[in-house]
């Protein structure tokens, strides 16, 4: 199996993984991210088999087919899911788990403590802010303290509306306030009329990015 992709550190302790081929990420990263926050709770925290979560997502998504890779552009975790992972052991360990495998060894050699973020996506500029906002939210306290403040400032009703459809589209409530701080510093999906509102977001995020 040829999978193609560059590695790349954008910011100290957060791996980018550029990808020519959006089917080859999704798959390759689809358990790890799964793992870290899947909304079911069968696989998140758990080793599953892939063709497990394939059908169960199937029939979640109400779709013939299994449209997982073309739903989800971006990818994230810390280095602790890949870890968790091998110890556990992967029922069904394949191609894509050995290059995870490879990619958190090279890591640890940088690394010794195992803290840094995986990010990964064949799209552009966009996408790698919105992971790139979640790694900054895992690893830097001073960001995630400010983040955090601004998503508790939100007005009820327009917070409510984000939880609802990060609800409707996949994601545990775990995530939601590091989801709601991501889209609003990079770019909310325009039903959500977030004008005005992702102001003090974007400046946090570019402040803390450029650092």
């Amino acid at each position: 199996m040829n999978i193609e992709y560059k590695i790349s550190e954008p910011k100290p302790r957060i791996f980018f993984l550029k990808f020519k081929n959006h089917y080859t990420c999704s798959m390759m990263l689809l358990r790890y991210q799964e793992y870290y926050e899947s909304h079911n709770p069968e696989f998140r925290g758990n080793n599953f088999r892939l063709v497990d979560f394939m059908d169960w997502y199937v029939s979640w998504s109400k779709e013939e087919v299994f449209t997982y890779p073309t739903d989800w552009v971006g990818f994230n975790f810390p280095s602790s899911v890949i870890e968790e992972l091998i110890q556990k052991g992967i029922p069904d360990f394949n191609a894509y788990d050995l290059e995870m495998e490879k990619i958190y060894q090279n890591c640890l050699k940088q690394y010794p403590d195992g803290k840094f973020y995986i990010v990964a996506s064949s799209g552009g500029k966009v996408t790698l802010r919105h992971e790139m906002a979640h790694g900054l939210f895992y690893l830097d306290e001073d960001y995630r303290k400010e983040m955090t403040n601004l998503v508790q400032e939100l007005k009820p009703s327009f917070k409510k509306k984000m939880f609802e459809w990060f609800a409707e589209i996949g994601y545990t409530s775990e995530v939601y306030v590091d989801e709601c701080q991501a889209y609003l510093a990079t770019g909310t999906p325009k039903f959500l009329k977030a004008k005005d509102k992702d102001k003090a977001f974007r400046k946090v995020f570019n402040t803390f990015f450029k650092k």
